[in-house]
């Protein structure tokens, strides 16, 4: 009798190729994300990318930090998403293709490479070796290391390694010369009005960046290995989606909807992208939902009975157009008397 297949295990087993930004951002859309420490640079390395992707008038960019009220030293997140088409989801990113480990302290507390599937790229700053970091993080995929906060030690006079980082993020993309790569940081700088002597010492660090950064290829990663968390409800989206406390739980919002019309939600044939617009944009949390492998949710129905007060967010953020306002003859409730 043979044993039961193991889907993970069969496809831990096959050969690991390589993920292709270049290709992702053409057919697709290239995830990316980075984790750091609070005034270690890592925001204005993902805006100095955004940045320079930008200035290719056929590209679409979103990109945007997360992080709390704690001070410099806390851990943040920034996420970039880049593409030929327009970009339509609106959530944070939880399977990148490429991710940037900014501070190797972070890595203790942080699975920097959580949902990044096999073959994605990875890029570290540290003096270590590409082979060294994915046997230690059991990483499969491309590999990239930078020692950045030396290279910016001993030109910025500080341990900054957002500018290399900055860097190794641009090669491990592909596709962009590091002409542009430079001057596209060095504009950025001059906006900011930064004196020209720094803007120089940026220089000589971009350029000396660019000798440091190795890579490899390597195939370190285990079943099970940085496999992202299920699905767990409310606590997975961000600020403002769908909540068991509403904001006017208090009262009955539907009451100030305007009279004779009522919200309608229609997709039977399951168009829905799992923007999630319509959810982050509701006040009222009505819009119901579920999780979905390819999607990432399916939203299902609403729930008009007490809370929409038909403001008409998720009717315009909607780009399926699956909401509709739509006439509805009142029911007048019988009062009592005595």
């Amino acid at each position: 009798m043979s044993g039961s297949r193991d889907p993970v295990a069969e496809v831990m087993t096959a050969p690991m190729v390589p993920l292709d930004p270049q290709k992702l951002l053409s057919e697709s859309v290239l995830e990316l994300r980075g984790d750091g420490k609070a005034g270690g640079g890592l925001v204005l390395a993902f805006q100095s990318l955004a940045s320079l992707l930008l200035e290719d008038p056929s590209i679409h960019v979103q990109e945007w930090p997360f992080f709390s009220s704690a001070r410099r030293g806390a851990s943040i997140r920034s996420f970039l998403r880049v593409s030929r088409k327009p970009i339509l989801a609106a959530c944070e990113v939880t399977r990148p293709s490429l991710v940037l480990l900014m501070n190797e302290s972070v890595g203790r507390s942080v699975d920097f490479a959580d949902g990044v599937p096999r073959g994605g790229t990875f890029v570290l700053n540290t003096r270590r070796s590409p082979e060294e970091c994915a046997a230690h993080f059991h990483l499969s995929g491309r590999v990239f290391t930078v020692p950045g906060d030396e290279i910016g030690q001993t030109h910025l006079k500080a341990p900054l390694g957002n500018v290399s980082a900055y860097v190794a993020m641009t090669q491990a993309i592909g596709g962009l010369a590091p002409a542009n790569v430079i001057e596209s940081f060095l504009t950025m700088l001059r906006k900011r009005r930064i004196p020209d002597s720094i803007v120089e010492r940026n220089r000589t660090a971009l350029e000396a960046s660019l000798e440091a950064v190795r890579s490899g290829t390597f195939d370190f990663a285990r079943p099970g290995d940085h496999a992202p968390a299920g699905f767990e409800g409310y606590g997975d989206l961000p600020v403002g989606a769908q909540t068991r406390l509403r904001l006017s739980q208090s009262n009955r919002t539907a009451d100030y909807a305007p009279s004779g019309f009522r919200l309608r939600f229609e997709d039977p044939e399951r168009r829905c992208t799992g923007c999630a617009h319509c959810i982050t944009n509701c006040p009222e949390g009505i819009i119901h939902f579920v999780p979905d492998a390819e999607k990432g949710l399916q939203v299902t129905h609403v729930d008009v009975s007490q809370f929409c007060k038909l403001c008409g967010e998720c009717i315009e953020t909607c780009p399926e157009q699956l909401f509709k306002q739509v006439p509805f003859e009142e029911s007048w409730e019988e009062v009592a008397t005595s």
